[in-house]
């Protein structure tokens, strides 16, 4: 038995995952810290996988994307260490399903390059990808070939950073307040802002991108970790919604290298 380990590094999270095949068996969530150790980043993820009953030394090969360049020599360390192999960084340029109109194709972070190969393998080749990570981008592909996106603060660090910069307003978790627009209490008065406001800016933004493009039927793509309760509450802003797809991504990414 060999696994794939693959590895999304953000801003915020890491994301680890497990593949068997073209199948995902677990994935693991972690605090992203950039002063850690690759041992201290080793020993977690050796008991995130052997206490899920998977046997680490099973681990064949490693592909990983990062937004994080610090970070990547201990992520490079901690692989050849605890795995004994090297790891595939995602880089613009390497083997990949997915061709450029971009003019700076290097300026784009490695977990955008990894939706788009994934969505366009999986879905099709004519998309509006949206991740609602740290920041909150849309990439826009089509004909397989990456035109270009958009990028907008994060959800969760904006409601952050109002609760830090203000005497009065807590710290309230994103949800679709009870009463509506209208509310009653500061706490749901901030849930209806942030909640149709993003709703507010996801429609306006992919309807700007489909109208540079009035002759194409783009299918519009959800990913990161709100997409699923915005599309319960509102379901006709995403077609798709797929929380796993940077993690599919890089197993279609590893595949193509290998």
């Amino acid at each position: 038995m060999q696994y794939l380990l693959t590895i999304d590094v953000g801003n915020t999270n890491t994301v680890f995952g497990i593949f068997d095949q073209n199948q995902l068996l677990k994935s693991w969530r972690i605090v992203t810290k950039r002063n850690r150790t690759s041992d201290e980043l080793g020993v977690y993820l050796n008991s995130f996988i052997n206490s899920s009953n998977f046997n680490s030394k099973h681990i064949k090969g490693v592909i990983y994307s990062s937004v994080v360049p610090s970070f990547n020599p201990i992520l490079d360390r901690m692989v050849q260490e605890y795995f004994n192999c090297s790891p595939i960084k995602v880089v613009y340029d390497m083997n990949l399903p997915l061709r450029y109109h971009y003019p700076k194709p290097f300026e784009l972070g490695a977990d955008r390059i990894v939706n788009a190969v994934a969505g366009i393998t999986l879905y099709g080749e004519n998309l509006i990808i949206i991740d609602l990570g740290t920041a909150t981008t849309f990439c826009l592909v089509k004909a397989n070939y990456y035109e270009g996106g958009v990028i907008a603060p994060g959800l969760k660090m904006s409601m952050e950073v109002l609760h830090k910069r203000t005497a009065l307003l807590p710290l309230v978790e994103f949800a679709k307040p009870k009463l509506g627009i209208l509310t009653d209490s500061t706490i749901h008065s901030i849930q209806a802002g942030f909640f149709y406001g993003w709703v507010g800016l996801l429609k306006e933004i992919i309807k700007e991108l489909k109208q540079k493009f009035s002759d194409t039927n783009f299918l519009v793509i959800g990913t990161g970790g709100l997409c699923e309760m915005i599309h319960k509450e509102v379901p006709y802003i995403f077609d798709v919604v797929d929380k796993d797809l940077t993690l599919k991504g890089l197993k279609i990414i590893y595949d193509y290298q290998t």
